[in-house]
């Protein structure tokens, strides 16, 4: 569906306009918001999150007034802005600190070395700047299949694609991203 249809509809009928929009982009807001809330939300973190993000979005073109700009684009920042401020929410509800002078502090002592904690870290954000590198839809699948376990099945009904492209494109998507993490240093050696 083209921006003009999409905006043709929603001028026509808000409700039918606004699921045509939540059809069309629910597979790219959910990637979005599961790629921001990965480290600190849950799953239904996640779905409020989305939630959320649309009700935002249905806000955004329910006021009169001449956009011109991309769907996709404003799709996307509404979004991000959301799931940034949920991430924040969340870091918050969660976060928690210890004085360094506290005596229960030296009770406390983590069983990981901190040095590979951080070489994890650094091969973790290694990895998802590669994933992202993939460009959509792609990304998105490789999210949905290898973060969260979707099946191509369940990942073709998100994003508007039958079962066997879907199983297509993790194939293609898998291989560029091998080169892409081999280009980066990352082998399945180590």
């Amino acid at each position: 569906m083209t921006d003009i249809e999409l905006r043709s509809l929603m001028e026509q009928s808000a409700d039918i306009g606004q699921r045509a929009l939540f059809d069309e982009y629910c597979g790219y807001v959910y990637a979005v918001c599961a790629n921001k809330l990965k480290n600190v939300g849950t799953k239904e973190d996640i779905d409020e999150c989305v939630s959320d993000a649309f009700a935002a979005i249905f806000r955004y073109f329910d006021k009169p007034s001449d956009r011109n700009g991309d769907i996709k684009g404003i799709i996307g920042t509404i979004t991000k802005r959301t799931a940034i401020d949920a991430y924040r929410r969340l870091s918050k509800k969660f976060g928690s600190t210890v004085s360094i002078d506290d005596e229960l502090s030296a009770a406390m002592h983590s069983p990981h070395r901190v040095d590979e904690e951080a070489e994890r870290a650094a091969v973790r954000e290694i990895v998802l700047d590669c994933v992202d590198r993939l460009g959509e839809p792609d990304s998105s699948i490789i999210t949905f299949h290898y973060f969260y376990g979707k099946t191509s099945k369940q990942i073709a009904s998100l994003i508007s694609l039958s079962d066997s492209a879907v199983q297509k494109r993790i194939s293609r998507a898998r291989e560029k991203l091998r080169k892409l993490l081999g280009e980066a240093g990352i082998t399945e050696e180590g």
